[in-house]
């Protein structure tokens, strides 16, 4: 596990964040994500990006998105 996480936060934490954020606004919002939430997703990646990656700073990054707020 230590080598995965290693690897992970060396090589690969953007896309980790990016799969991460995917993952738990489709789960905030209760539907598959569409190809035009895909922008929206980018959004809440590169903000928690500037904050360091907290799971704390995601959920508040996906509750406070356009794409959760929306009907």
């Amino acid at each position: 596990m230590d080598g995965l996480k290693r690897f992970l936060l060396e090589n690969r934490q953007d896309q980790f964040v990016r799969a991460l954020t995917y993952k738990m606004s489709a789960y905030a919002v209760g539907r598959p994500l569409t190809f035009a939430d895909h922008a929206a997703i980018d959004e809440i990646a590169t903000g928690l990006r500037k904050q360091n990656d907290g799971l704390a700073d995601l959920i508040q990054l996906v509750v406070a998105s356009e794409l959760f707020r929306q009907p």
